[in-house]
Parts: structure tokens; sequence; C-alpha cells
């Protein structure tokens, strides 16, 4: 495959980080040991190149934790042995806990993301009980710890910790009442929106269905399945409940919080 076919594949996707990926894989291929990208990716790249074979080579994901959106990405000869290989992240912390403000994922990030630092090279973020864990690429660590002391007018600690300290997701189990299996009764339960603006959310490419982009409205859903929705969440279909008195399916969704 050459940069024009690898393009094509993610021609939804920014095109920049694209090409960044694509730099690092012709990399690989030429100095044949394993390369680490730069960036965080989301699923939509991720889990694409987790699944095909690019030219011969097998890709590698690590972020914050097993539900991570964002990951980085090590690019290895296929028949390379990676078992002694370690991600260039660093986990973190940052202790907020105080009497007076609950602190929230916007109020971390922003701060973060006010000294320059760019969304790419940092993974996810978990806010828990005003603790915010994270993960950045190694060497962009430093800019962050050492200038990080305040969120908004709050002292708070930062403190590198190992990867197993970090919290898994936490998620809330709901119901929704659908009237067919279809993708755009699913993102109409799940987002409030009417079924015509659900349909304008997924023809905008803001919708992914088990971190692929789908775009066809009428794709249908199956439990298991995990369904993302920009700016409303991820959920995971649990399991069909039955159906209620106006024929509705009642199903279980755990929605990731």
């Amino acid at each position: 495959m050459d940069k024009k076919g690898f393009l094509k594949i993610f021609k939804e996707s920014d095109e920049y980080i694209i090409s960044s990926l694509w730099n690092d894989i012709e990399l690989c291929e030429e100095i044949e040991v394993p390369v680490f990208t730069k960036e965080f990716y989301p699923p939509v790249i991720w889990n694409y190149l987790e699944k095909n074979n690019i030219n011969g080579l097998k890709f590698i994901c690590m972020g914050l934790n097993s539900e991570s959106e964002k990951k980085m990405i090590m690019i290895a000869p296929k028949d390379y042995d990676i078992s002694f290989m370690e991600f260039p992240l660093i986990y973190f912390k940052i202790d907020g806990e105080n009497k007076f403000r609950e602190l929230l994922h916007k109020d971390f990030l922003g701060t973060i993301m006010s000294l320059g630092i760019k969304r790419e090279i940092m993974g996810d973020l978990i806010v828990k009980n005003n603790i915010c864990f994270g993960v950045i690429a190694e060497e962009k660590y430093d800019i962050i710890s050492k200038e990080i002391n305040k969120i908004g007018n709050i002292p708070v600690k930062f403190q590198k910790i190992l990867s197993e300290e970090v919290p898994e997701s936490e998620f809330k189990t709901e119901n929704f009442l659908l009237s067919s299996l279809r993708l755009d009764s699913f993102v109409s339960a799940a987002t409030g929106l009417s079924r015509q603006k659900s349909v304008e959310e997924i023809e905008k490419g803001n919708v992914l269905l088990n971190y692929n982009l789908e775009k066809d409205k009428s794709a249908e859903i199956k439990e298991g399945d995990i369904l993302t929705v920009k700016k409303y969440g991820k959920f995971k279909f649990l399991n069909i409940k039955g159906e209620s008195r106006k024929n509705k399916i009642r199903i279980d969704v755990k929605k990731f919080i």
C-alpha cells in the first residue's frame, strides 16, 4: 500500500495526523525496528490497524486503560520480538481534592492545553472525586509536571503513577426504548434528539459503531455493540429486555461516564 491508498482509507480523518502516521509506517519499513507514534489516535484509526494487514506490519496500541478512546501506536515488523518493548508513556494524576469547588474534566483539560500541549499528544483523562488521571507522551511530561500547580484557583498536587493505579472507566446502566434496532433509532434514544436530527449526526460522521465510522442510518445494531456519539458519549448495547406495551424494543445499555 502507498500513501495515497492509506490516506484514502481514513479520508474522514485529519489528513495531518494520518500523514504523520504514514511517515512512521515508512520509517518502520526502512529501519526494520519498532516505531512509536508521537500522537494518540482515535478508535476509528487504531481499531482498523489492529484488525488489518498494512504492508506486513503489526500494530499494537495502548492508552490510559482498557476502555481508552485515544491510543498511542507501536508499529513493528511482523516477526519482530516486541516482548521487551515498552511504550514511551508516563501515567500521572493531578490531585485537586478540596472543600470549595468540584473540578471537572474540562477544568483539567483546559489547564493542560493552556500550556501549549496539543490534544493529539495526550491520551484520555479520567476525573474522579476531583482527581484527574491521565497519560502523556514521555517527552512532554516535564512540561505539564513542572507547570501545573493550580487548576483555576485550586492548588493541586501532580504525581507520576504506575499504569496499574489508573482506575477503570465508570459507567451507569440505562434502559432505552427503540422503535427498531436501526442505528438512527439508537442514536435518537441515546442523545434525546429527534430521528431526523439523529440522522444528521450520523451523516456528519459523528457516530462510530464498534469504533468504526458508520454513516448508514439503517445499519442494524446487536448485543455487544459499542456506539460512540460525538459530544454525547460512549454506549455499550448489553441486551434486549423485551417489548413495551406500545411494541417498542426495551434494551439495557451501559453508558460510560
